[in-house]
C-alpha cells in the first residue's frame, strides 16, 4: 500500500489515472501531487497520527489518503454527508489533529473549530485561504528541501480508520492494517481481473470500503477510475454510454435504478468484463435485469466495513445468483448459535469470520472491540444459513441496525436520541421497516407532549442535526408506547403499527 502507485511505472506516466468532472489527471501528475503531499505530512504530522478529511469524492480526497497510506499517517475519511454534529463527536473522539474540508462545510463552524485544539485546519478549493484556513495547495508545497524519508510499516501497523454507525448509538471508528489493505487488494487484482486496460466508474463515496478498495486496486493494475460524486443514476447512465467501463462494483439500489433507467441497454454494457454488488441482498428484480442485459449473473459479495468480502458468489449459476456466496480465499467463515455453537447445514446462525481482513479494533474503545470478538472470530449480526454445496443465503440481522439500500447503517438509537433533544418529544422508537426492494428505510413513532407538533418540522429539525439518509421516512405520533415488564420498549408490538400504515 505505500507504493501502490508506483506499480503502474514510469511507462505509464502520461496515460490517465483519474477522470472527474471531465478533467483528466495523469498518473504522473498523481504520483507527483501524492509525494508532495507525503512529504509534507511527514514533517508536519508524527507517525500515525489521524489525518481527517471530510470531503465530497474529488481528487484532493483520494490524493490526501495515497498520501497518508506512503508516509504513515493514517487517514480518517468521513462521509461528506455528515453533518457537523456527527463530524464533531467523531473529532473529540477520534483525537485527531488535523482536519482537512471544504470552505462550505467548515466555514459555519469556525468558532467551535476552533474550540476543538486542531493543530492544522486545511480547506480545498480556496483560492483567497485566510487564517485559521490554509488551502489544501499550500499543504502541499508548504515543505522543506527534503525528500520523503521512508518509513517502515508492518502488516499490523494501523493504515486507516473508516466509521461506520453501529448499534451502540454512535459511529465506531473501524482500524484497519496495511497487512489487511494488502490482503483485500491482492485478491482484487486477482479475482477481479484487473489490468491496465481497466477502467471503472466509482460513485461509492470514497469515505466507505466499497469505494475505496475499488479505486486502490484498481490504481494498482494501472487501469484508470471515473470518479462520480454520487450514484445519481442519470450521472451514471451518462458515464457508462461516455466511457464504456469495463468493471462495476456498486450497492444493490444503485444497480437497481442504473438497470432500470430507460437509456440502458445491453449495449451499454459491451466492454463490461466484471459487475458485482454487495452492501445489502440481492434481489431477484436487479438479477434478472442484469442477465437479460448481458447474459451472466452480477456477481455478490458480502463483508462488513470491519471484514472486507468474507464471501463472495463469482459462480454465474443462476441457480446460485441470490446467495451471498462461499468463503473468499484465506478466510474462514462459519454459522454459529446465541451459544457459539456451530449450527448444521440449513439451519439459520449468525456469520462469524476469521482472516487476516478483520479490524484491528475499534478506535479508543476496548469494550466495543471485545465484545465485537468471540475466540478470534468477529460476530457479524448478520444471519445466515448455509446449503448443501457450501453456498451462504442471507437470513437476517441479529441486531436492530437498519441497513439501507444505499449501503449505509442506520443505528436506531442515534436517531431516536437525536428525536428526544426536540423540546415537544417526550418518547419515541425508531424501527427498520422493510421496502419491495428487500432492504429496508427508518421510520420513528413519536409520543408528543405538543399535540401541534407534525411530520414535516420535526423531520426538519432532525436534518439539522443528522444525515440526511438517517431522518426517518415517516414519523407516526402516537400516544405511548408498549412497553413490557422491564420497562423496555416492545418494538415488535410497534411493527403492528407500521403494518396499519404498509
Amino acid at each position: 500500500t505505500q507504493d501502490l502507485l508506483n506499480a503502474a511505472g514510469p511507462a505509464q506516466d502520461a496515460k490517465a489515472a483519474l477522470i472527474y468532472q471531465g478533467r483528466e489527471i495523469s498518473y504522473g501528475d498523481l504520483r507527483a501531487e501524492v509525494l508532495r503531499l507525503a512529504c509534507n505530512l511527514q514533517q508536519n504530522l508524527p507517525p500515525s497520527a489521524l489525518l481527517a478529511i471530510w470531503l465530497p469524492n474529488c481528487p484532493e480526497l483520494l490524493a490526501l489518503c495515497l498520501a497518508c497510506l506512503k508516509c504513515g499517517v493514517v487517514p480518517m475519511p468521513l462521509h461528506h454527508g455528515m453533518k457537523w454534529p456527527e463530524v464533531r463527536a467523531i473529532l473529540d473522539h477520534s483525537r485527531a489533529t488535523c482536519l482537512v474540508g471544504s470552505r462550505t462545510s467548515l466555514d459555519p463552524h469556525v468558532a467551535e473549530i476552533f474550540d476543538l485544539g486542531l493543530k492544522e485546519i486545511c480547506v480545498i478549493n480556496n483560492d483567497s485561504a485566510s487564517e485559521p484556513f490554509r488551502a489544501c495547495s499550500e499543504l502541499a508545497l508548504r515543505q522543506k528541501e527534503e525528500p520523503l524519508q521512508q518509513t517502515f510499516l508492518s502488516s499490523e501497523s494501523l493504515a486507516l480508520v473508516l466509521h461506520t454507525s453501529g448499534s451502540s448509538g454512535h459511529a465506531k471508528g473501524v482500524m484497519l492494517s496495511h497487512g489487511s489493505l494488502d490482503h483485500i487488494l491482492k485478491f482484487r487484482l486477482t479475482h477481479t481481473h484487473l489490468t491496465a486496460d481497466s477502467l471503472s466508474i466509482v460513485a461509492s463515496c470514497l469515505t466507505q470500503s466499497v469505494g475505496f478498495y475499488q479505486s486502490l486496486a484498481l490504481l494498482a493494475a494501472g487501469g484508470t477510475i471515473i470518479l462520480l460524486e454520487s450514484y445519481k443514476t442519470d450521472l451514471l447512465a451518462d458515464s457508462i454510454h461516455r466511457h464504456h467501463p469495463t468493471h462495476l462494483i456498486m450497492v444493490v439500489e444503485a444497480f437497481d435504478r442504473l438497470l432500470h433507467d430507460p437509456s440502458i441497454t445491453a449495449e451499454s454494457f459491451q466492454n463490461l468484463s466484471f459487475a458485482s454488488t454487495g452492501a445489502d441482498r440481492v434481489t431477484a428484480r436487479v438479477q434478472n435485469r442484469f442477465i437479460a442485459l448481458t447474459g451472466r449473473t452480477l456477481s455478490v459479495s458480502y463483508g462488513l466495513t470491519e471484514s472486507s468480502w468474507a464471501l463472495v458468489n463469482f459462480s454465474n449459476r443462476v441457480d446460485k445468483s441470490l446467495a451471498l456466496g462461499q468463503p473468499c480465499p484465506g478466510i474462514q467463515v462459519k454459522l454459529v448459535d446465541t451459544d457459539g455453537h456451530e449450527v448444521a447445514e440449513g439451519e439459520i446462525g449468525e456469520i462469524c469470520i476469521k482472516g487476516p481482513r478483520n479490524l484491528l479494533g475499534y478506535l479508543h474503545d476496548e469494550e466495543m472491540t471485545r465484545v465485537a470478538f468471540r475466540d478470534g472470530w468477529l460476530l457479524s449480526g448478520d444471519l445466515a444459513y448455509r446449503d448443501s454445496e457450501g453456498y451462504c443465503w442471507f437470513a437476517g440481522r441479529k441486531k436492530h441496525l437498519i441497513v439501507l439500500a444505499s449501503g449505509d447503517n442506520v443505528s436506531p438509537l442515534e436517531v431516536e436520541n437525536a428525536i428526544l433533544r426536540h423540546p415537544s418529544v417526550s418518547n419515541c422508537a425508531v424501527l427498520g421497516v422493510a421496502t419491495p426492494q428487500g432492504s429496508e428505510v427508518p421510520w420513528a413513532v413519536v409520543v408528543r407532549s405538543d399535540q401541534t407538533l407534525s411530520e414535516a418540522p420535526l423531520a426538519a429539525f432532525l436534518r439539522q442535526r443528522i444525515s440526511d439518509y438517517k431522518v426517518p421516512q415517516r414519523i407516526v405520533f402516537v400516544t405511548d408506547l408498549p412497553v413490557g415488564v422491564t420497562g423496555k420498549i416492545q418494538r415488535e408490538e410497534l411493527r403492528k403499527t407500521f403494518d396499519l400504515l404498509t
